[in-house]
Order: structure tokens, then C-alpha cells, then sequence
């Protein structure tokens, strides 16, 4: 019946069902999903960049002045707009329906919805549609990128953006308009308009141009896009308008030599930047052992059929590229797997080429062996084996998916034997919000970890938090949500009530314990959420 159905069905249209479903589980999982510590900034900058454009519609010529524009864009200008332009309208649009943190988290989640769509209609186009429906659900499936497919921050939507400047190309390479260079500069603007990591994409696509097809038009399609990229770049990011010389420079050197560092905990030491193999050995120990194995697969199989050679290489170079980024770069600045997203995208549309080849395979062999009856069963059974054992084993660890580990490493235990970060980005403190609430007394000061700040702070501006305890900070500053929020200045040895997430990074810093290590010994904590024995978060009571 499902096979008859998808038979009369285009591939446009199941995408779009696709979409659809993957919207719905989306929205039906968000509410567990805890807010993380990047969320805060996006959410306070996509309000501001929304509210200007309520200012361009009534009052365009002041709109465009610099006090307008710098009281509007200045917030979070370290990273550019568009996604954040993008939350914001949807927000605006959509939190009379749903709840702020909902609304907020809506764009992205549509902008995942659609890239899902697009994963099976790129790998049904150039394999098969059961190809294409495996890529969507290997993406859909690993858990860390189910865990930022929900997230309002940067990393999903700039691998979406990375996706679709790759699928704009693929689609268009043949044909040599003009028309098709102008929309692929613009695609790739609007991608690096997003996160600026975007960058790697097109020189990923002029090595595969001159391996595969050394077309003129080609390589002047990629030169020219760039000059329109820039333009369009440029053209949507209005807090560069005042001084587009000056502003662009000091934008080039946050990127470059200005960005404050985040360092990484990583094999049992905090560093700064981390060794070059950090990337290879995090996505060995996030993505999930039978995808990582089919991926194999999948490469062998792009290099044993010449037919298919040309567009399998293109997704491996894509799954290479943002690991490649990281690994010969000087970044400055790490969180796990967060700045490698993309590369999950064309990690699982490889498996799932892998996994159609065994299944390919099996059925070949079935046929000459008589069985032909088992082909269809063969065939769901290597499908159950590549999907099912990473939504078993991150089930009772749902929704604390930022501490999956793969099989590869022995799950989350084995990876803090390896010297791997049990988790970070707060996204736990939820687990805290019970507990305060019930027994805080009035005006307790809380600590949290002292650059988490306001992700309690938005839990106690929508509620979930009591309005009269205060959050601690390590030194006098504001909340980015402005200075009605309650903060005080306290570490933990002077706080009522200290939330620890197990985040090792804040913990070890160049090499040296915190003194809250020692100071945890000797205390027994109040509330504690483990996963295979390991604490992901503790509350203390002072």
C-alpha cells in the first residue's frame, strides 16, 4: 500500500510530507528542550531586528538614520542578520499562537522542515527515492542534530544555507544562463549572511568544478556569484549602512583576531585551540557507529561506480570540508559539535548511499539464492540497523542529547573516560527550576555557571522561574534583557542555592580545577540527574 502510494506521488510532493511531518515532531518535542546558553543573544537581537522593520513601514526615512540604526542593530552584531532577521518575523508572527520560546525557535524549525525536504529530493533525484527517504531519516535520527534542529541559534540554519547553496549548484551546473550565476551569488550571500562559515562552500565547489567539470562557464559562474554574494551580503545587514568601510572591518577583525576565545575540555585537559584532530575524533564519538559504518560504505560504493562518482564526491568533500575547517584553521572559539553541523547533513545522505548499496546487494543475492520473498524484509532490516540503535540508546537520555555518545566510544561513560565533555550550553538547568521554585526563600541568590547567566534570567521573564529570587553574577553587569531583571553580584560560596551543569570546559580552565571542584566534595547535592551513572547537572543548597 505505502509503495503504491509513493508511486503515484512526485518527489516534490513527498518532500513536502516530509517537511511536514518533520515540522510537526518538531513542534510536538520543543517544549522538552531546554533553552540553551546562545539562545539569549538571538532571541533579544531578532526582536530588535524585527521591530525595525516596524519603524521601515511607518517611518522609512528615519529608519534608515545611524541612531536608528545602531539602537536597533548593534545587539549581536558579531554574527550577521539573517537568520536572526528570519526568527524575529516569524516570531512576531507566531507568538500570539504559541509561547515566546516556541515562537522564537519556529523559524529555525521550519528552516529544518524544509532542509529535510531537500536531503530526499537531491538523493532521490540522483539515486532512488528509497535512497532519498533513508538520507531524510539517518539526518532526522542522529541525536545531536535532533537535539539543534529545535535550537533558535546560528549552526542548524548555516548548514541549511551551506545545503542549499550546494543543491542550487547541483541543480544548475548544466546550464549555463546567466540567470543561474546571479541566483547562485545570491544563494551564497544569503548563506554567509547567515554564519560566516559559509565561506568554505564555494571553494569546495571550484575543487569539485575542476575534478569533475572543467566547464568555462563554470568557473566564471563561480567567480561572478562572489561578487554577488558580497553585494547581497552587504545589502541585508543594515548595521553596516552608517559606515559600510568601517563597520566591515571591524566585522573582519572579530572573525579573525578580536573574537574572544572559547576554549574546549577535550581528552581530560582544557584547550586553547584544541590539537587538529579534535573535529575527526568528536565526530567519531557523536555520530552514531552504524552511520559512521554505512558512510564507509558509501564512500566505497561513490568510488567503485563511476556513474555516480561525480555527485558522491560532491557530498564527501561536504562532509569533509567544515571537520577540514576546524582542523587546519585558528578558531578561537568551540563548542563540541555545534560548528560542524553541516557536515551531519552530508555524513547521513552518504550512509543512507551506503545503505541502499547493501540493500542492493542483499537482494541480488537472495534472487540467485531463490529467495526473492525476502528481499523486501532484507531490506527494512538493514534500515531498522542504521536507524533504530541511536534512538534506543539516546532514549533514556532524552532530551539531555547534547551527552549522546555513539557505541564507538561506549556511550556517555566511556567518553568521560576518554576526557570528553559530559555536556555544556546549560540546556539542563530546566532540571533545576523544580526545585528552586519550591524551596528558595524570598530574594535567594542562585548561581549558575558565571557566563549562563541568562538562560535563568529568561526562565524567570517567562515564569518558569520565581520572579523573587535573584541571579548570581561574578561581577557587575546587565542582563541582556535589560535592567529590571534581578541580578546581584556573588560567587557560589555566597549564594543560597548553586546549579552546577557538568560541563568541564567551565570547570577546568588552562589546566586548573576550580575551586568549586573541591568545594562540591564535601557537599551532597540536593537534586542530581545522572545518565549510566555520570551527573549531568547537581543543585546544591548553600
Amino acid at each position: 500500500m505505502i509503495k503504491k502510494t509513493l508511486n503515484k506521488m512526485t518527489n516534490t510532493q513527498i518532500a513536502i510530507l516530509l517537511a511536514l511531518f518533520v515540522l510537526l515532531v518538531l513542534i510536538l518535542t520543543q517544549p522538552q528542550i531546554g533553552l540553551t546558553w546562545d539562545e539569549p543573544a538571538y532571541f533579544a537581537a531578532s526582536e530588535s531586528y524585527a521591530n525595525w522593520f516596524g519603524e521601515l513601514f511607518t517611518r522609512p526615512g528615519k529608519a534608515f538614520s545611524q541612531p536608528m540604526i545602531d539602537a536597533y542593530w548593534s545587539i549581536n552584531h558579531e554574527h550577521p542578520p539573517l537568520d536572526k532577521i528570519w526568527s524575529g518575523l516569524v516570531w512576531k508572527l507566531s507568538k500570539g499562537v504559541f509561547d515566546d520560546l516556541m515562537a522564537h525557535r519556529l523559524g529555525n524549525m521550519l528552516l529544518v522542515a524544509v532542509l529535510v525536504g531537500m536531503v530526499y529530493t537531491l538523493i532521490a533525484e540522483n539515486y532512488n527515492r528509497r535512497t532519498g527517504l533513508l538520507a531524510s531519516a539517518i539526518l532526522l535520527s542522529l541525536p545531536r542534530f535532533f537535539f539543534h534542529a529545535h535550537l533558535a541559534a546560528l549552526d542548524v540554519p548555516a548548514a541549511f544555507m551551506i545545503f542549499l547553496v550546494v543543491f542550487t549548484f547541483w541543480r544548475t551546473k548544466d546550464r549555463p544562463a546567466w540567470q543561474h550565476t546571479i541566483l547562485l551569488g545570491i544563494v551564497w550571500g544569503l548563506a554567509v549572511a547567515t554564519k560566516i562559515n559559509a565561506v568554505f562552500v564555494m571553494p569546495t565547489l571550484l575543487l569539485w568544478v575542476l575534478l569533475f567539470q572543467r566547464e568555462k562557464f563554470l568557473l566564471i559562474r563561480l567567480v561572478v556569484s562572489g561578487f554577488v554574494a558580497f553585494i547581497v551580503f552587504v545589502a541585508v545587514w543594515p548595521w553596516l549602512f552608517p559606515q559600510i568601510g568601517a563597520r566591515l572591518w571591524e566585522y573582519i577583525l572579530w572573525i579573525t583576531v578580536n573574537h574572544w576565545e572559547i576554549g574546549q575540555y577535550y581528552l581530560g585537559r582544557f584547550t586553547m585551540p584544541p590539537p587538529w584532530h579534535f573535529p575527526f575524533v568528536i565526530a567519531f564519538a557523536v555520530i552514531p557507529t552504524a552511520v559512521l559504518a554505512f558512510f564507509g560504505v558509501g564512500i566505497a560504493r561513490i568510488i567503485k561506480r563511476k556513474e555516480k562518482r561525480g555527485f558522491g564526491v560532491l557530498l564527501l568533500f561536504n562532509s569533509l570540508v567544515p571537520l577540514l575547517a576546524l582542523a587546519i584553521g585558528q578558531s578561537m572559539v568551540y563548542d563540541n559539535e555545534r560548528l560542524f553541523m553541516p557536515a551531519f547533513i552530508f555524513t547521513a545522505a552518504l550512509a543512507a548511499v551506503g545503505v541502499d548499496w547493501g540493500v542492493l546487494g542483499v537482494q541480488d543475492w537472495l534472487r540467485a539464492k531463490g529467495r526473492s520473498s525476502l528481499a523486501v524484509p532484507a531490506a527494512i532490516l538493514l534500515a531498522a540497523l542504521v536507524l533504530l540503535p541511536q534512538m534506543i540508546s539516546a532514549a533514556p537520555l532524552y532530551p539531555h542529547l547534547l551527552s549522546y555518545y555513539s557505541g564507538s566510544v561506549g556511550g556517555l561513560r566511556g567518553a568521560n573516560r576518554l576526557g570528553l565533555e559530559t555536556t555544556y550550553w546549560c540546556e539542563t538547568y530546566t532540571e533545576a527550576l523544580g526545585y528552586i521554585n519550591e524551596n528558595a526563600q524570598p530574594e535567594d541568590v542562585v548561581w549558575v555557571d558565571p557566563w549562563s547567566h541568562d538562560v535563568m534570567v529568561y526562565y524567570q521573564r517567562q515564569g518558569d522561574l520565581r520572579s523573587d529570587v535573584q541571579i548570581a553574577v561574578p561581577f557587575p553587569t546587565e542582563s541582556i534583557f535589560g535592567p529590571f531583571m534581578p541580578l546581584v553580584e556573588a560567587n557560589y560560596q555566597h549564594s543560597d542555592i548553586i546549579v552546577v551543569q557538568y560541563r568541564q570546559t567551565s570547570t577546568v580552565s588552562g589546566g586548573a580545577a576550580w575551586p568549586i571542584l573541591t568545594w562540591l566534595e564535601k557537599r551532597t547535592p540536593v537534586v542530581s540527574v545522572r545518565h549510566q551513572g555520570i551527573p549531568l547537572i547537581e543543585v546544591y543548597q548553600n
